[in-house]
Formats: structure tokens, sequence, C-alpha cells
């Protein structure tokens, strides 16, 4: 509570600061793009959105013997976050600040300056790996991302990202690099190592409407068929987490090679996302050890993948499907799993304003299968 009081007043000092500098010429609210405001002079921009993600599960064991079988629910606040962004003395200085309601941290601190086709980034944000991590968790078409996602994803850490766009002909070529600390944003501490990132994405029947590319679902109902694809590598030495940046913190070092692609199509409501990644260790230290040379512990190596289709219909009802999997080379320590979902959506203001469920069976190998039911409602202002 005192970070938020802390992030309010802060807020609130910057708003002041500038109004007593400049007159505001610009001040509008609406649901999804937020509260906005900027000086007369142009030199101070400021959005300020806010959203929730509120959920119900219900998960139900699965088991031959009635003694093993459980049910468990939860209702919860998956998501709560507060967001503010613009820019300041000129539209190329562009700064983003997330801050997570629910979770009591920092997610995104950025500062990116902007100059043609080309964007320099500093500080704290989601690096350019998997496509299900980089699209927002309010712009999904499920309730929730994948457990292919869970653990291979690169997720968010701090550092220096280089991205470019530019054209051949009439596709579309994005490269994106990052070095950054390998520590993630959450049980970070000082350590040896360091992240290297590189990915490329091309769209070869040019872009998507409405930013459709890092959007879940055709609601913008694409006139002609879009599609993109994409490949990244992350090398991450010296990390400490079993999932690199991510993951529990394990005593033990390791560097870690993450590799993975994804493809994306859109036509007219439909819409199918494939994704797949693999992680390796490659200086032989993928277990950790005790005193008596009893292995303890290992990080999480191994290859998923993630399919995800779904169509819009004209009243925006979606009907959606999704197969992911992970299967780990050290099952003794790792679960391997497979998830069957089906999910329906109403989106009512877009992804700002919408209604989702979803039913999962997860058949885990070696352990207790289970069906996992899930309500959601996402509010983005």
């Amino acid at each position: 509570m005192k970070r938020i009081l802390l992030l309010s007043a802060l807020v609130v000092l910057v708003f002041i600061g500038s109004v007593s500098a400049q007159t505001i010429n610009d001040l509008s609210a609406q649901v999804g793009k937020g509260i906005r405001f900027k000086t007369d002079d142009d030199l101070f921009y400021l959005k300020f959105t806010t959203r929730i993600q509120t959920r119900w599960d219900f998960v139900n064991g699965l088991d031959n013997s009635a003694a093993d079988a459980y049910f468990e629910n939860k209702a919860w606040v998956k998501r709560s976050r507060l967001k503010f962004d613009g820019y300041f003395l000129n539209k190329s200085l562009v700064y983003k600040i997330e801050y997570d309601v629910a979770g009591g941290y920092v997610r995104d601190a950025l500062f990116k300056y902007k100059k043609d086709n080309f964007e320099l980034w500093f500080g704290q944000g989601k690096l350019p790996g998997n496509r299900e991590r980089v699209v927002s968790s309010g712009n999904m078409q499920m309730v929730d991302r994948s457990i292919f996602n869970k653990n291979y994803t690169l997720d968010r850490d701090a550092g220096i990202q280089l991205h470019h766009k530019f054209n051949i002909g009439k596709a579309i070529v994005y490269d994106r690099w990052a070095v950054s600390s390998g520590n993630g944003i959450r049980n970070n501490d000082y350590a040896p190592g360091v992240s290297l990132t590189g990915k490329l994405e091309v769209l070869p029947l040019g872009d998507f409407s409405s930013k459709g590319l890092y959007k879940s679902a055709d609601l913008a109902r694409e006139e002609t068929p879009k599609i993109a694809f994409a490949g990244y590598v992350n090398y991450n030495a010296a990390a400490y987490k079993d999932r690199g940046q991510v993951g529990s913190v394990i005593d033990g070092e390791a560097d870690l090679l993450n590799i993975g692609g994804d493809f994306l199509l859109k036509y007219r409501g439909y819409s199918l996302m494939i994704e797949a990644a693999t992680r390796s260790v490659t200086d032989d230290n993928e277990f950790v050890y005790d005193a008596d040379n009893e292995i303890i512990d290992a990080f999480y190596t191994g290859f998923g993948a993630n399919i995800q289709t779904g169509y819009v219909f004209k009243n925006n009802w979606e009907l959606s499907g999704r197969y992911a999997f992970t299967t780990p080379n050290e099952t003794d320590f790792h679960d391997k799993i497979k998830d069957y979902t089906i999910g329906v959506s109403k989106y009512i203001i877009g992804h700002n304003f919408k209604f989702q469920s979803d039913v999962t069976y997860r058949e885990v190998v070696a352990g207790q299968n289970s069906i996992i039911t899930r309500f959601q409602m996402e509010l983005q202002f």
C-alpha cells in the first residue's frame, strides 16, 4: 500500500508541476484509452490507464481412486494494473510505467527514444520473445496464457533494447535486439551473467489492422489475409533461476540457450497462432548438487509448443481452442503436461471490456489429471 501511495503522489506531483508551467489544451477520457492530457506547447503528454481482471477458477482433480480425487475453487483478482505513458520535450522521447497493484511491484519502467524506424529502449520491460508473452494480458483471446508460455517465456528484464523496422517491397521486417541483466524483475540480485536476445519478424503481406500484430483474436476482421513469421534466440549466461529470467531461484548457475519461433494468421474474424521453443543448458550445469554430491534440483530444459485458434462472429462472440504442451528433459523435477482448452469470449468494447470463460483438460504424465474451468471479466479504462 505504501508503494501505491508513493506512486500516486509522484504522478500527482508531475501533473501539478506540468500544469503550473503550462496550460493544458487537451484533456479527455475514454474507455480503453484512459485519461489523457497534454500541454499547449505539446512538450508534455500523459496517458493514464488502469485495468482489472477478476476471475473465478474451479479445479477438479481426476483419479481412479475416489479418495485421491479433489475439488478446489478460487475467486480472485488476477491482475490489477496502473499504466502511465506519454512523451516529454518532444514526441521522440517516450516513457512508460506499469505498476502491478495486485502483486505490489513495478512491471515496466522504460525510457524510449524514437527516430524514424529506430527505437532505443532503456529500462525494464518485455524482452522480444514469444508472441503470447509480448501480447498484453489484457488483449488475450482466452482467460490466460498457456502452459507453454509459463515454462518457456523470456518475460521481462532490465537493460537496453534496439528495435528497427524496414520494408522489402510490400513486406515489413522487424529486427529487435536486447542486452539485459538476465535476472528478470522479481527475486533479482547482483549476478555475474548477462542476457543477449535477438528476434526477427516478417510480415510478407503487409501490416495488420488496429495494431493486430500483437493482439489476440481478429476483432478487426482483416479484409485480406495477414500473416507474420518470427524467430528469436536468447542466451542467458550464469542464470540462477530455473527458467532464466523467471522461475524459482535455485542454488546453482547455468548458461541457458532459448530458441523459439511463432506464426500468426488473421483473416475475416479467423485467427491462428502457433509458437514453439526449446531451452537447453550449454555448460553442462543442468543439475544442482548438495554437499554429498546428490542431485537436488535441475534447470528447466526441454521443448514446448502452443497452438491456438479462434473465430470472432459478427456479434463479437468468439469460439476458441488451444492445444499446448511442455516436455521437460528432467521429469523427476518438472511435470510433462498437455492441455486441451475450449474458450468462449464476448467482446463488448473490444478487449477493453469483455467476458471470457474456458475449460481445460490437463493431462499430467505420472501425475493426476484435472479439469480446470475459469471465468473472467476484463475492464480497461
